[in-house]
């Protein structure tokens, strides 16, 4: 059997017949292959190898990077002569990056910036004209931030040459066809004329004319001024270096005037000199004529801009502020052109002169004072301010203002309102820094003005100046205002005699003077100096002047309280020249004197007053009693006080001594108290005071003092001779050798000895003078090394000493200094019997066996003895053989 045939397998084998393959067309060339996907295809069998094998070649330092190595680059890895070369890209992105590159490398690289800084400023000038706004700003920036500060510390050759290129980059900007580059360009000179102002003068007509231009400018519209605040700025800084320079330029005039030829020669042909940057001011004068109507055209328009606004921006405020500066500044040069004398080497004379000034600059600020009016009427603080810039153009011109132009009673109420309306200004610094120009003309407008209108303006000045605070900046105008007014040292005249006006309020002003001074000593020291000036400066011109309104003045030195006891003043902690101001004052103010010598006195006590200050204060009072200006019995206590109350303290750690200020102030006393006279009658005057000093038992140093003033006025004065003036001198005597009684051998202690010397000095001179005084003192000391020390008077107050022979040697000390004085020789022999008797007990003591007498003791006195003997032989005074019978037993 088979497998049937037939069905769908049948069928399925009979569908699939093969196909009839398609004719080609043409021959067969080449056999085709069939190859997988991926697979490389041999090459052909006719293929040619071009593969060529060869060595590498390494070249060392090849890359741009290696080349930079060690070289100052920016953030981006560029250096300063690529960035510089990047400047004048035109593409305005790659000119700002390429400056904030080499604003990168010479923060980060200084060095670059010395060594190549002609080269880029070269490169950078060209920005100045840039039609990027940003550039320009930056350039700006790079200028004021590091250019200029470095090229200040070049030599003047190098920073001119550099100048000149900016300035022709930056004249040229200023008359670019673009509004914005020719703003920038003004910007661009206002810097180098704050950095570099003795370069203006020869770009100054130049400059000049392009700033009239600009400001007469009809392409400026009213909505676009505010751009022009740059201008005005500028505008005014280089018109006050025009201000300046010709100030200056008239003080070398002062000083070459009276050179010789050759000298005068040399001035002005010398390029560095003063003279030869001077402007040329008659076309200087004719472009600022110009630029006054320009300048006042403006001020109009924008004055009525802002009182037609309900508010006020401060841009507009700035330029309209700006714009009265400018005519302020040029005011001032022209009455300086017209004050200024012609001297002998000008060339030519100045056509300009007070004619020329009523005639054109006068008729052109008349505009303003309708202005003026305008702001009046307003009540803003800013409006205010407007006022007082107007007021302080027409002060500058007080002199040459005629009441037919300008009515001067009008104008004296106009200034008198605005010291009126200043007491309520809200913003004081605004106020401060107005005002001060104001107050400081006050003086000219009062001298100029007619007698009836000046009234109201001397009462709301002195308003104002009784209100003023000590801290407030207008204090120093106003005392320079008065001091004007009350002194002829700068106007030549006297106001209180000219029927001005001011006598009435003469003493007003004084009597502000003290309260000022004692409350600027803490709140503003710097006003305390030129109040003292002010205070020295009227004693001198008015010597005869009544001091009553300056009795407040005595504060500064202290007060006496009603118990006697004085607080001490400022006066101790002043700068010394305010010291010395304070101090010169007193001789000018004598009728003060009374009141202050012992506060003034108080202070020369105080540890904290330099010694030159308290010997000045002794002198100036001496000057005065010499002068008839104080009592002779106000000095003598003040010189007293001195003398008995100074603290003389030894060196420590914590303070230095001052015993040798001590003594030059003993020395200054004494020469004081020896030029007043009689030296008798000097001390009779002064005994009482003197007596009641010498009781009190001051210390060591003091007393000392004390008698040394007894020694220069009357040595041998028999006021001595009284039981409590022994007691003291013997006291004093012996509390003067306690130091040095430790040891007879006095030779081996030559300080202790010097200062002892120095101590009884006084006393010697008082017993070469009297013998009285010299026995009853040996009487009192024999009663010492008995036991009585309760008849001396101590100074040290402390304890004598009990034992006899610390007692003997105080006493054996202080003869046998005596005795080595030959002077005393003679008086010493009429007290030989207290002598004799001092030897007797000390011999008596020492033959005695009593039992508080110790060996040490004994010899202590033995020594003593001896030396005392000794030295009584060589008095000459007494019979060989009574004192060899002296002689100790045992």
């Amino acid at each position: 059997m088979g497998r049937p045939k037939g069905g769908s397998a049948a069928s399925s084998s009979s569908s699939k017949k093969p196909k009839p393959k398609p004719k080609q067309r043409g021959g067969v060339d080449f056999k085709k292959y069939k190859h997988k996907v991926g697979r490389k295809l041999p090459p052909p069998k006719n293929a040619t190898n071009t593969e060529i094998k060869s060595k590498t070649i390494v070249l060392p330092e090849q890359s741009m990077a290696s080349e930079r190595a060690g070289m100052a680059v920016n953030k981006r890895g560029l250096t300063l002569r690529e960035l510089l070369q990047q400047t004048a890209h035109y593409n305005a992105n790659v000119r700002r990056a390429a400056l904030n590159g080499i604003k990168d490398i010479v923060v980060k690289h200084p060095t670059e910036l010395k060594l190549h800084k002609v080269a880029i400023i070269e490169k950078l000038q060209e920005r100045i004209c840039d039609t990027d706004k940003v550039v320009r700003e930056s350039l700006y920036n790079i200028l004021q931030s590091l250019i200029f500060p470095s090229l200040k510390e070049d030599n003047a050759i190098s920073t001119r040459s550099t100048l000149f290129l900016l300035m022709a980059n930056i004249l040229n900007g200023m008359t670019h066809l673009s509004i914005d580059i020719q703003l920038m360009a003004f910007r661009f000179l206002e810097l180098v004329v704050l950095n570099f102002p003795s370069s203006f003068s020869s770009y100054a007509e130049q400059a000049f004319n392009n700033f009239v231009a600009v400001l007469s400018n009809d392409r400026i519209n009213l909505h676009d001024r505010n751009k022009l605040n740059s201008v005005l700025s500028g505008l005014g800084h280089c018109l006050s270096l025009v201000a300046k320079t010709i100030e200056n330029d008239d003080i070398s005039n002062r000083q070459v005037h009276d050179l010789s030829a050759r000298e005068l020669w040399k001035c002005t042909t010398d390029e560095d000199n003063s003279l030869g940057r001077a402007f040329a001011m008659p076309n200087l004068l004719l472009k600022l004529q110009s630029l006054v109507q320009i300048l006042i055209n403006s001020v109009e328009v924008s004055a009525s801009e802002l009182c037609a606004k309900s508010a006020i921006d401060a841009s507009s405020c700035e330029a309209l502020l700006s714009a009265l500066h400018c005519l302020d500044t040029i005011c001032r040069i022209f009455v300086h052109e017209v004050k200024k004398p012609q001297l002998k080497f000008s060339i030519s004379k100045t056509q300009f002169g007070p004619d020329w000034l009523r005639n054109s600059l006068l008729v052109h600020l008349k505009n303003l004072w309708g202005v003026k009016c305008l702001f009046h009427e307003k009540g803003d603080d800013k409006f205010f301010i407007f006022n007082l810039k107007i007021a302080e153009i027409f002060l500058c011109l007080s002199a040459w203002i005629d009441s037919t132009m300008f009515p001067a009673e009008e104008f004296c109420h106009f200034v008198s309102s605005l010291f009126a309306k200043a007491k309520t200004l809200r913003n004081k610094d605004l106020m401060e820094m107005y005002l001060s120009p104001i107050i400081t003309c006050i003086p000219d407008l009062i001298f100029n003005a007619p007698d009836d209108s000046k009234g109201h303006l001397l009462e709301a000045f002195t308003d104002t100046f009784r209100g003023c605070k000590v801290d407030c900046k207008l204090i120093l105008p106003y005392l320079d205002a008065v001091g004007e007014m009350l002194l002829p040292e700068k106007t030549g005249t006297w106001f209180a005699e000219d029927g001005s006006g001011v006598l009435g309020y003469h003493d007003a002003w004084i009597h502000e003077l003290p309260r000022i001074l004692l409350q600027s000593i803490d709140k503003a020291p710097s006003v305390t100096k030129v109040v003292l000036k002010l205070l020295l400066r009227i004693g001198q011109y008015f010597p005869t002047m009544d001091c009553e309104n300056l009795r407040p003045f005595i504060k500064l030195f202290g007060v006496e309280s009603s118990s006697g006891a004085v607080e001490l003043g400022p006066f101790v902690n002043l700068a010394r020249d305010c010291q010395e101001l304070a101090t010169s004052c007193l001789y000018y103010f004598p009728s003060l004197l009374p009141d202050i010598i012992r506060p003034l006195a108080s202070c020369c006590l105080s540890d904290a007053l330099e010694p030159l200050i308290l010997f000045k204060v002794v002198e100036v009072l001496q000057s005065t009693y010499k002068a008839g200006s104080l009592q002779i019995t106000e000095q003598l206590n003040f010189l007293l006080l001195l003398m008995a109350r100074f603290r003389v303290h030894p060196g420590n750690p914590s303070k230095v001594s001052n015993w040798d200020t001590f003594k030059s102030l003993n020395r200054l006393i004494l020469t004081s108290l020896s030029e007043m006279g009689d030296g008798s009658l000097v001390l009779e005057l002064m005994w009482n005071n003197l007596s009641n000093a010498i009781a009190q038992k001051p210390s060591m140093h003091n007393m000392n003092g004390l008698f040394r003033i007894i020694v220069t006025l009357d040595a041998g004065t028999n006021k001595l001779m009284n039981e409590d003036a022994i007691k003291l001198i013997a006291g004093y005597l012996v509390d003067a050798s306690l130091d040095l009684s430790k040891t007879i051998e006095v030779g081996f202690q030559h300080d202790k000895t010097r200062l002892f010397q120095y101590f009884i000095k006084p006393c010697t001179i008082m017993f070469d003078k009297n013998d009285k005084v010299l026995c009853s003192t040996l009487e009192m000391l024999k009663s010492f090394i008995t036991g009585d020390d309760h008849l001396l008077s101590s100074l040290s107050n402390l304890n004598y000493p009990g034992e006899l022979s610390c007692r003997v040697c105080v006493v054996t000390t202080i003869l046998i200094f005596l005795c080595n004085d030959q002077k005393l020789h003679r008086n010493l022999s009429f007290g030989k019997l207290v002598i004799k008797g001092i030897l007797d007990y000390i011999r008596h003591q020492l033959d005695s066996s009593g039992p508080n007498v110790t060996y040490e003791e004994k010899q202590k006195l033995r020594s003593a003895f001896e030396q005392l003997k000794t030295k009584a032989l060589q008095l000459n005074c007494w019979d060989r053989s009574e004192l060899e019978g002296l002689s100790i037993t045992r």
